[in-house]
C-alpha cells in the first residue's frame, strides 16, 4: 500500500491517496471512534474554494482531502505528482457500506431530496441483511451548511451514533455542514453529492468506458443539463486553464531541480 505524500492545487490541500490506503484510513478511525472529514476535491471544488474563502478553510480543514475527477488526476500527474488513481464519492459509498457490514459498524445517511436517503437505506439492507443503518433527509441547509433542524438532526444521529456519515447535499453545503458538526457526530463523515440518486437508480451513472475516458462530466451534462451546464460550461474552464498553466510550471521546475 503506497501512499503518495500531500501536495497543492491552488491553494489546497491534496492527498492523491490510493483507495486502498483512503479505506484503510477509515476503518482505522472507525474502529477507534475517531472523528475524521474526508472531502473529495475535483475541478468544481477548486472553483468554488476559489470564489469562497470559507469553503477553501473547510476542504483544508479536513482530515483527508482525496482526489476525486479524472481530470483534475490528470493534472496531477502533468505536475509530475505520482498520483495512482481518483477516489470518488461512490468508491467511497460502496467500500464504506462493505465495511460496515463486515465489521457491524453504523452507517448514516443524511440528505438528498425527500425519500431518497430512507429508500437507500432500505435497499442497503435488502442488499446486506443485519446492517445497521439510519437515514435523514434534514430539511434546508444554507450554502455554509447551517440548518435550523440541526439541534434535532445532531441529537438523532448521536442517538444513533454512526461510525460511518454520508452527507448528500451538494457541494459546498454538505462539507461546511460536516466541517461544523463533526466533533459533535464523532463519525468519520464524507460528502458524497448525487451519489444517493444514482445509488437508488433515480439519476443514471455514465458507462465504465466514460469515466475512464475523463467524460463523466459530458455525461452529466447530457442528462442533466439545468443542473451542470453552468459549472461545466463556463465556471469551471478558467479553473481548468490555471490548473494546467500550473501543471506545466510545477512539472519544469521538478525537471530543473
Amino acid at each position: 500500500m503506497t501512499v503518495v505524500p500531500s501536495t497543492t492545487l491552488e491553494g489546497v490541500r491534496l492527498e492523491p491517496w490510493p483507495l486502498d490506503a483512503v479505506m484503510a484510513r477509515v476503518q482505522q478511525a472507525c474502529l477507534a471512534r475517531e472523528a475524521l472529514q474526508i472531502v473529495t476535491v475535483n475541478v468544481n471544488f477548486l472553483t468554488l474554494a476559489r470564489r469562497k474563502p470559507f469553503f477553501r478553510a473547510v476542504l483544508n480543514g479536513a482530515g483527508l482531502a482525496v482526489v476525486d475527477g479524472r481530470v483534475l488526476l490528470w493534472v496531477l500527474r502533468l505536475a509530475g505528482v505520482p498520483a495512482p488513481t481518483q477516489v470518488t464519492g461512490h468508491d467511497l459509498m460502496r467500500e464504506g457500506v462493505d465495511l460496515a457490514a463486515r465489521e457491524g459498524l453504523g452507517l448514516f445517511l443524511l440528505g438528498g431530496a425527500p425519500g431518497v436517503a430512507e429508500e437507500l437505506a432500505a435497499l442497503l439492507v435488502t442488499r446486506h441483511p443485519g446492517l445497521r443503518v439510519a437515514a435523514a433527509q434534514g430539511g434546508r441547509f444554507t450554502e455554509t451548511g447551517e440548518s435550523e433542524d440541526d439541534p434535532a438532526l445532531l441529537a438523532r444521529i448521536r442517538d444513533f451514533a454512526p461510525h460511518l456519515l454520508f452527507v448528500a447535499l451538494g457541494a459546498p453545503k454538505q462539507d461546511a455542514w460536516i466541517a461544523r458538526n463533526l466533533p459533535a457526530v464523532g463519525a468519520v463523515a464524507v460528502g458524497v453529492g448525487g451519489v444517493f440518486d444514482t445509488l437508488t437508480g433515480r439519476l443514471p451513472r455514465a458507462p465504465r468506458w466514460m469515466q475512464i475516458a475523463g467524460l463523466e462530466s459530458l455525461f452529466q451534462l447530457v442528462i442533466e443539463p439545468r443542473r451542470y451546464a453552468r459549472r461545466y460550461l463556463w465556471d469551471d474552464w478558467p479553473t481548468l486553464l490555471r490548473l494546467l498553466y500550473l501543471a506545466c510550471a510545477m512539472r519544469f521546475r521538478r525537471g530543473v531541480s
